[in-house]
Formats: C-alpha cells, sequence, structure tokens
C-alpha cells in the first residue's frame, strides 16, 4: 500500500500539469530541430572549403605535383619516377623517387650485384613515409649492415632495403606489386608491411590530373563529384546527435564533424562487404605465397590499436584472413611496440589526470604521452618521425633475432 500512493499522487500531478509536460517535450523537441537545421546549414556552408583543405592538404606541393603518380596496370597507380615532393602541416614532409619509381635517395639496378643480400618491403602510406622525413626502411637497412649478428647470417654481403611502398595501397595491390614488380629486382626476403585496414581495401585507379587543368579546380571537382554530391541534405536523420554523442555508439553520419573523416570513405577504395575483402586479399596472400620466396607479413599497429580502441571494422580481420588462409603466417608489431609504452601510459601520469583528449593532443611536446608523440595528432594518424624511428628500430630487431630464417627459398613467418 505505501508504494501505491506516491503512484497515485503522480498520476495526480500529470492529470494536473500534462499541458506543462507536452510544452516542455515539445520545446525540447523544437530545439533540437533548430539546432540540427543550423548544424547542416554550417556543414553546407563550411564542409566545401573544408573538404579542399583536407583534400588539398593530402596532395604534394610544387609545379609538377600534379605527377606524383603514373598509371600501372597491373596496380592501379605507383608513384612516377625521379619526383620530388613535399606536404606542409602536420607534416612538413619532403621526399624523393629514384629512376624506378622507389621512395628513395638512392638508385641500384634492378639485379642483384654480386655481394649484396635483398629485402624488398611492399606496403601502404606507413612503408612509402612520404608523411616523414625518414624512412624506417632506409633507418633497418643501416641497422642490419651495422649488426654482426645479420652480417655472418648473410654470408658478409651488403644488405640493401628497397621500399615498394605506395600510400593508398591494400592487400591486393600488395599482391601484384610482389609478382609483377618487386620479382624483377630479386629479393632474398620479402616484407609484406600492413595494417588491418589494408584488408579492406580494394584495387583502385588514381589517374593524374589532366595537365592544363589548375590543381585547385581538379581538386574542387573531386570533391564535389566524390562526396558533396551524395550528401543527402534533407534526409530525415540525426546527423547532429550522430556526429557528437552518436560517436559512443558508432553511429554513421554523413555529416561528421571532422571533413576529414569523410576523406577515409572514399568511393570504390573499400569492399562493400567484408566478405569480399576477405576473399579478394585471400587470393593475393596465396599468390605471394605461391611465388617461392622468403615472405613475412609484419603487421603494424596504429594509433587506436595501440590505444585499445581500434575501429570496430577491423576487429578480427586478421584472425578471418588467417583462417581462409591456413598456411599464412603474420607477426603482429603490436606487442613490440606496447612494451616501449610500459611505464609510458596515461594511467602512468597522474599529471595529466581529468585532462580530455582534445587537451591531451594539445600539449607541447616535453608533456605529451609517449604515445601521442609517436602520431601527427591531432591531425593525422600517421607514425611521425620520432614514431617511425621507433619502429624502424623493432622491425630491425625482430629481423636480427630470426637472421637465420631468412636463408632459403621457402615461405616463413
Amino acid at each position: 500500500m505505501g508504494a501505491i500512493a506516491p503512484l497515485t499522487a503522480a498520476r495526480r500531478w500529470l492529470a494536473r500539469c500534462w499541458r506543462e509536460v507536452l510544452l516542455a517535450c515539445a520545446s525540447v523537441v523544437l530545439t533540437y530541430v533548430l539546432l540540427e537545421i543550423g548544424y547542416r546549414v554550417y556543414q553546407y556552408r563550411t564542409l566545401p572549403d573544408r573538404l579542399f583543405a583536407a583534400a588539398a592538404a593530402q596532395l604534394p606541393t610544387g609545379a609538377n605535383a600534379q605527377d606524383q603518380f603514373v598509371f600501372d596496370a597491373h596496380t592501379g597507380y605507383r608513384y612516377a619516377p625521379d619526383f620530388s615532393g613535399a606536404r606542409g602541416a602536420p607534416w612538413y614532409s619532403h621526399w624523393r623517387t629514384n629512376r624506378h619509381g622507389h621512395v628513395s635517395q638512392f638508385d641500384y639496378p634492378p639485379r642483384k650485384p654480386p655481394g649484396e643480400y635483398r629485402i624488398a618491403v611492399v606496403g601502404d602510406s606507413l612503408t612509402a613515409n612520404i608523411t616523414n622525413n625518414v624512412r624506417w626502411t632506409e633507418l633497418v637497412e643501416q641497422t642490419l649492415n651495422a649488426s654482426p649478428k645479420w652480417r655472418a647470417a648473410v654470408a658478409g654481403q651488403i644488405t640493401r632495403v628497397i621500399n615498394f611502398g605506395v600510400d593508398g595501397f591494400g592487400m591486393v595491390q600488395f599482391g601484384a606489386m610482389v609478382r609483377h614488380h618487386v620479382r624483377d629486382f630479386e629479393p632474398d626476403l620479402i616484407v609484406i608491411n600492413f595494417i588491418a585496414d589494408d584488408i579492406l581495401r580494394r584495387l583502385r585507379y588514381r589517374n593524374p590530373p589532366d595537365g592544363a587543368a589548375d590543381r585547385n579546380e581538379t581538386i574542387r571537382a573531386y570533391v564535389r563529384a566524390n562526396f558533396l554530391d551524395r550528401i543527402d541534405w534533407l534526409r530525415p536523420y540525426p546527423e547532429l546527435f550522430a556526429a557528437t554523442i552518436g560517436g559512443w555508439w558508432n553511429m554513421p553520419t554523413a555529416l561528421p564533424l571532422d571533413a576529414r573523416s569523410l576523406m577515409a570513405s572514399q568511393p570504390d577504395f573499400k569492399y562493400a562487404r567484408r566478405q569480399d575483402a576477405i576473399a579478394a586479399s585471400a587470393a593475393a596472400v596465396r599468390d605471394m605465397l605461391s611465388l617461392g620466396r622468403r615472405i613475412l607479413f609484419l603487421q603494424a599497429p596504429t594509433v587506436q590499436e595501440l590505444e585499445g580502441s581500434p575501429f570496430p571494422e577491423w576487429v578480427g580481420l586478421v584472425d578471418d584472413l588467417a583462417r581462409a588462409v591456413p598456411e599464412l603466417k603474420v607477426v603482429s608489431m603490436k606487442p613490440r611496440m606496447d612494451k616501449l609504452l610500459d611505464g609510458k601510459r596515461r594511467e602512468d601520469r597522474p599529471d595529466l589526470a581529468g585532462l580530455t583528449w582534445s587537451q591531451l593532443t594539445a600539449l607541447k611536446e616535453p608533456q605529451r604521452l609517449e604515445l601521442h608523440r609517436w602520431f601527427y595528432l591531432p591531425d593525422d594518424t600517421h607514425y611521425t618521425d620520432y614514431g617511425t624511428t621507433l619502429y624502424a628500430g623493432e622491425v630491425a630487431a625482430y629481423l636480427i633475432a630470426h637472421a637465420g630464417s631468412w636463408q632459403g627459398k621457402a615461405n616463413s613467418e
């Protein structure tokens, strides 16, 4: 009986105040609708310029910037030979390609000379390192040549590490690169350096812009055709909620707060279905393994994985690929990179207690979290020169520790 009395009182209060309750609910709904409209108007007016800035930042600068890529019938595209490129904030990077179109300051003949041990590294932007001023492949080469254990394992030969990385590539394009280009350079060991997202990527073509076209107009036309024209500005969906609070539940949104989020969803960049991506990547892996070369699959950790919050679409991808190709052996570099963070994570820094992610990434270099020094946060999730150097050290250490495994022609882990 004691519980019934308050319930009855509540009903009586609602009977008396239903108009006020209805008005309050209507006010909340109207407020949200007005905020939603304002958010869409803001996006409509500012998104084109923000997308243009994001797209322009991804392209090199300079008089011949539009010539960065060349068409390739097998891989879709590759870097142009003898190209010099640069990127602005936040990377401030410079790089060049040699006569073969490899990111390198050195030239070398396709045929391997006597006394040389060759390692071919295939990968995406984390291998190409055009967002850096140091290349981890070159650092690995230096470390291996300075290691007595490694030199003894390769019979005193000089080691050359050749960088076949191209930004935007995925596992399917890695396979095409290995079959049609890497073998020409007679590598003793092939390293496939990949992230989980590479399994989802499909073969695509990046045709260079028309040399007679204005670069800015070309970029704006690309943004308009591939992003803006695909947005339904009037669809009945809570875009504002999805772009803010909805992020906790991974709600999709066509109008994210950060325009760069749209750049990751480029059309024809990934397979629409996970099973299609697994099937295509598995076929590429089987083809690479069938070539009878020593091949090592290294999985590089991303900042999201090192923070323990990978994108949901990545979870289980590598395991699914391994089940599709039982002979595939993947070496994850995450445990090694995690070990470098021992005692240096956020929970080990009481001075940073209570700070938000935005505040943490805005700290100056000496005060930043160790992990945040490894990446261009908050602007970009590629490794910095510092992070690249650390990764190079761990890759070299792994190769040296398994030096005796890289002889012969059978597939290896």
